[in-house]
């Protein structure tokens, strides 16, 4: 499913939290990965509620076990039935990640992919995510990634701008860079 797709699941989901719950709306973003990630840890769950050869009924018990197991709350358990009733179950990354978008959004956040040479310890990616809250003038939600591939340094992508400050990276610019002085 596109992210457009998803939209009008998330949106309603939103709506309904901000509605009833405001003061929920990092927890819902919680619980609604917490399914995404049962869902797709387990494929006979995904499977199960997906085919039609259970029973509408079976679908709901089970789902309702892992719900209960995964300590899923209202409203979240409720748009959990109703996307499972739509037959959308498996396209819920697809919807938690577009309900925590609307979350960023209104909270005035970017959410930054950061690719790291090396491990850093929290405090240094605390500070990392300060600099780059700091550069782009919004909070920025920083997802650290250890990648050993680009040798020293740091990638870091906010929305669909991206920071190279990899040392492969700098490979890269140069070889190009010669590649077009030699014509």
């Amino acid at each position: 499913m596109s992210r457009f797709r998803a939209m009008p699941y998330a949106k309603a989901l939103f709506e309904v939290v901000q509605e009833q719950c405001p003061e929920r709306k990092e927890n819902v973003i919680e619980e609604l990965a917490g399914v995404a990630s049962a869902l797709e840890a387990v494929p006979d769950f995904e499977r199960a509620l997906v085919t039609p050869m259970v029973d509408t009924e079976t679908k709901t018990v089970i789902l309702d076990r892992v719900l209960d197991s995964l300590g899923i709350t209202e409203p979240v358990r409720r748009f959990c039935h109703v996307v499972q009733h739509h037959y959308r179950m498996q396209h819920m990354r697809d919807i938690a990640t577009t309900y925590r978008d609307l979350v960023d959004r209104e909270l005035g956040r970017s959410r930054a992919h950061v690719e790291l040479a090396t491990t850093y310890d929290e405090a240094d990616r605390r500070r990392i995510a300060e600099v780059m809250s700091a550069v782009m003038g919004t909070t920025v939600v920083a997802d650290f990634v250890h990648n050993p591939e680009l040798l020293a340094g740091f990638k870091v992508q906010v929305g669909s701008k991206v920071f190279d400050g990899s040392l492969v990276g700098q490979v890269d610019r140069l070889s190009r860079q010669t590649v077009i002085e030699q014509g």
